[in-house]
């Protein structure tokens, strides 16, 4: 230990004047601790946010103790007690205080211990300086906890020093968080953030530490690689949220999630980290929300791959959508057993992964909005290839799949129209199929499509019926042409005769409504001769065809009408 130095200082009037000076070229507060004397000088500046008596007071300990946070008080006096004593002549803590308002304002107090000699008798001062760190971004001003800033100097600390092998990293996000803001105000939305940080404070272990990362996200940095205690720790928050709000009689409502990621500090940086965490807590809000997610490399990687499979879809989208094609599955009468239109699907293929699975690229293009250009080019295409073959069956009909993306965030109904009228085909050989699921929970973009579609003769399909809610109540208001039932469905209908009479009294019910019926995935010629008794419209499967690109199409099915 240093020798405390000793010096004669200016008188306090003097010091006070030195320090107003000083405050015109620092955003720091400068103070003087006579620890002796319990006389306490600070910048006048100061008062303006903290509830003090005044910049120069007496019994300061006692005076103090109003604006530090209460649990941080134990750790700074036992630091004045060094100093006092002589067991340490420096002070640098970071601890809370708190604001006029009631806010937890994070802050950084510096200071050197010397022996004032112009007193009769030496007295112990400390003088330095306190700066309000949460402005830095070390730590948080609204929940009280430290920053993301101060997570990274942690993590790298404790990779550095070797203290834990492993750790488990918690972070949470608050589900709609947004929506919290603009009906209620970001003063509630405030409210709801410190409420979760003192729910993770309650939870954590002892040497976990919590952090609050930008917007409504949290962190709880722990010890060790017990991913279930995590999981553990994140169900005991959202008890204790719930607690909460029913104690303050349910004055607003939210939820949120988790992500869990177990890491070796050896092995991991918290790049890396974050990334991980970053997806994790992604993956437990596409589950559903409201429930934690447990990071693994295979999703992960799954994850990564769709990134790259999305940059060659962008790709292909800007270059002529170079990979993509559209292939047809002919649609039969299931009367006479003769084609009489297609179904058009979409098929990507790149040099790096060859043909993907439509159930692998059709969600990244829904996800990232290509499927809006990507949807147009694939129904203008496929008018276009039904012109051609209509010139050698008169009447050929094509079945185009249309997305909820497409109808809810383009105008899909007046590129469709305007492609109709460009193009000169028969409205009335066009058919949109949709998806039940969608069909339910339709809005007014969705409404106006099927108004517009309706008035100018373009038919209208459910597909994959019997698959969603099955809710037959709304089938007439949307004035649907057609029903598709799923091969889930069907299938079963061959071995279960409960299924068999339901499928029946649908053919029986969509027909009495004017509504016709096709029946999807008909794969042998014993499911076709069961089901075609139950008197449908139209079969499409693999029985007839599988789906193949146009030539293939051609050659297989309508080169005969040459």
């Amino acid at each position: 230990m240093g020798k405390t130095t000793s010096i004669n200082l200016v008188g306090r009037d003097e010091f006070e004047v030195i320090m107003e000076v000083f405050a015109r070229c620092t955003d720091d507060y400068m103070f003087l601790f006579d620890l002796d004397k319990d006389e306490y000088i600070i910048s006048e500046q100061i008062l303006d946010k903290f509830d003090l008596p005044g910049n120069h007071f007496f019994h300061a300990g006692a005076v103090l103790q109003n604006v530090i946070y209460p649990e941080d008080m134990p750790e700074l006096a036992e630091d004045l007690d060094k100093l006092k004593s002589g067991k340490s002549e420096e002070h640098n803590l970071e601890y809370r205080w708190v604001d006029r308002e009631g806010k937890i304002v994070w802050i950084s107090c510096r200071g050197v211990v010397i022996q004032d000699s112009t007193q009769e008798q030496k007295t112990t001062i400390l003088i330095g300086r306190i700066t309000e760190i949460g402005s830095k971004r070390k730590a948080d001003n609204v929940t009280g906890l430290f920053a993301e800033r101060q997570l990274i100097l942690d993590f790298e600390k404790f990779k550095k020093d070797g203290k834990y092998q492993n750790g488990v990293l918690l972070r949470i996000g608050v589900d709609n968080f947004k929506e919290i803001n603009e009906r209620y105000g970001m003063e509630t939305g405030d409210a709801v953030l410190k409420m979760i940080a003192q729910c993770m404070e309650l939870v954590r272990g002892e040497n976990d530490r919590c952090y609050r990362l930008d917007g409504d996200e949290f962190v709880l940095l722990m010890e060790g690689k017990d991913t279930q205690k995590a999981r553990e720790h994140y169900h005991t928050i959202r008890i204790l949220i719930e607690e909460q709000r029913k104690a303050q009689g349910y004055q607003n409502f939210y939820t949120i999630s988790a992500g869990v990621v177990g890491f070796s500090y050896e092995q991991t940086d918290f790049e890396r980290l974050h990334s991980y965490s970053e997806f994790a807590l992604s993956m437990a809000k596409k589950k559903g929300k409201n429930c934690s997610y447990v990071h693994t490399k295979e999703d992960y990687d799954a994850y990564l791959k769709s990134i790259k499979i999305q940059e060659k879809l962008r790709y292909a989208v800007n270059h002529g959508f170079h990979g993509f094609e559209v292939y047809y599955q002919p649609i039969v009468s299931a009367e006479t057993g003769e084609i009489v239109g297609a179904e058009a699907l979409l098929r990507f293929s790149s040099r790096e992964y060859g043909m993907l699975s439509p159930g692998l690229f059709i969600p990244i293009l829904e996800e990232s909005g290509l499927i809006i250009p990507v949807g147009e080019w694939v129904y203008q295409t496929a008018m276009r290839q039904s012109m051609t073959w209509q010139k050698l069956l008169p009447g050929f009909r094509i079945n185009i799949n249309l997305s909820f993306i497409q109808i809810c965030k383009s105008d899909v109904v007046s590129g469709i129209m305007k492609s109709i009228d460009e193009l000169g085909i028969d409205p009335s050989t066009v058919l949109f199929e949709f998806t039940e699921s969608g069909m339910i929970s339709y809005d007014d973009s969705v409404q106006r499509l099927l108004d517009v579609l309706n008035e100018n003769q373009v038919k209208i399909a459910l597909d994959d019926f019997g698959t969603g809610y099955s809710s037959l109540a709304y089938l007439q208001n949307l004035r649907v042409n057609l029903l598709k039932l799923d091969r889930g469905f069907t299938s079963k209908a061959v071995v279960n005769d409960f299924n068999y009479n339901l499928i029946g009294y649908i053919v029986d019910m969509a027909h009495t409504i004017g509504m016709k019926v096709c029946f999807e995935g008909i794969e042998t010629e014993e499911e076709l001769e069961k089901l075609k008794k139950l008197e449908p419209d139209y079969i499409q499967g693999f029985y007839f065809g599988r789906p193949v690109d146009r030539d293939s199409f051609y050659h297989g099915h309508l080169e005969k009408f040459e």
